[in-house]
């Protein structure tokens, strides 16, 4: 990845942190519609490119991840579950066309201040979302949605920062950025809609500090960055359903407003809180220091981490329409979510594979028409 879009934003990094580490995934774990916050147990709405630890399925605790045999993530102890919508390119006909693949890079960013004893590791089971998949317009004063940023990317000349996907082309492709909730109310470890037992910053998402008395233990924040390709689809913009905005969410977005995110802890016990204790050799957030002094360790042998389909459907190359059957909510009223009514077969066990998969389960349940 071009080294711009990192530089782009230390300077507002170094107003409010002194600390933090870049990681950029080794692959995506899975693309496939699970989501054990929202829907545990069942298939998910729409599809989701997923990073961390291979125990990642429909049922996700901290105890199942620690299990995990790999983790797509370059730091060997951070099996934690990552995970966001993936990205379409709508015909003119209806269909759909994924970018996935080797178009898409994941970069997982860690900000935290340099003080020692100011913050506090995620607890067991701790899990949080950030975004509003409903979302089709902008409010310009909620922290929420000012944490969701696009960059319209040219490494050759101005690369803009947006509030929803970018109009028009984006000669180096296009960055999706979301920070998350950083403040904790220091007891839930998890809310009914999954974000009420944390807040943002003061100041915003990126800005401030805890001040909040009821959310005043402050967390790693975490910054996650997905980069997409979009420049290859430049020459086939005028064969598309919304020539202008021609890229679509999994969850029926053309907009990017209901943008989101999800995670779940699932760092080895006592390593994140040394991390946010020790790590503050870098100031550049290069992790292979904070590595060298023994904090966690660093992948750089190239492995990969991969795990074998649990829902048995196709959900990347050109498709007739959006997995889950999502129609494309425009800009204005919200997105009203409904559950599909056909559920694909479900396939069991799930297998752990580097390279290429060797096997892959069979029907454990049958598809519901």
């Amino acid at each position: 990845m071009h080294p711009f879009p990192y530089a782009f934003l230390l300077a507002a990094w170094f107003a409010q942190v002194h600390a933090y580490w870049l990681m950029g995934a080794e692959n995506l774990l899975t693309i496939q519609r699970l989501d054990p916050i929202i829907s545990p147990g069942q298939v998910s709405g729409h599809v989701h490119g997923v990073v961390g630890g291979s125990n990642f399925g429909f049922e996700t605790d901290t105890a199942s991840l620690r299990q995990s045999e790999c983790t797509s993530t370059p730091i060997s102890e951070d099996k934690s579950a990552y995970w966001f919508p993936m990205l379409y390119f709508q015909w003119a006909n209806g269909s759909f066309t994924s970018l996935g693949g080797g178009v898409v890079i994941r970069r997982l960013d860690y900000l935290f201040p340099d003080s020692p004893g100011n913050t506090t590791a995620f607890p067991d089971n701790f899990r949080m979302i950030s975004g509003d998949v409903t979302l089709r317009t902008y409010n310009a004063s909620s922290y929420a949605q000012q944490a969701v940023t696009f960059l319209c990317l040219d490494f050759n000349g101005v690369s803009t920062k947006h509030n929803g996907l970018p109009l028009g082309s984006c000669p180096s492709g296009i960055r999706a950025q979301i920070n998350f909730p950083s403040c904790w109310n220091g007891k839930d470890t998890d809310s009914e809609d999954h974000k009420s037992h944390v807040a943002f910053l003061s100041e915003g998402p990126d800005s401030g500090s805890c001040s909040d008395p009821e959310f005043n233990t402050p967390l790693p924040r975490i910054f996650m960055e997905v980069y997409w390709v979009t420049s290859d689809f430049d020459s086939l913009r005028d064969q598309a359903m919304n020539t202008t905005q021609p890229f679509v969410f999994s969850h029926g977005d053309r907009t990017g407003y209901g943008y989101h995110a999800d995670f779940i802890n699932g760092w080895e016990s006592g390593v994140l809180q040394n991390a946010v204790e020790n790590c503050h050799c870098n100031p550049y957030g290069d992790p292979t220091c904070c590595a060298s002094a023994g904090i966690f360790t660093y992948k750089q042998d190239g492995s990969h981490c991969y795990i074998t389909d649990s829902v048995d459907e196709q959900v990347t190359g050109t498709l007739p329409k959006l997995p889950g059957n999502n129609p494309v909510v425009e800009e204005g009223a919200r997105a009203v979510l409904s559950m599909p009514t056909t559920t694909p077969a479900i396939l069991s066990p799930v297998y752990v594979y580097t390279s290429t998969p060797t096997q892959i389960g069979t029907i454990a349940t049958p598809a519901v028409a």
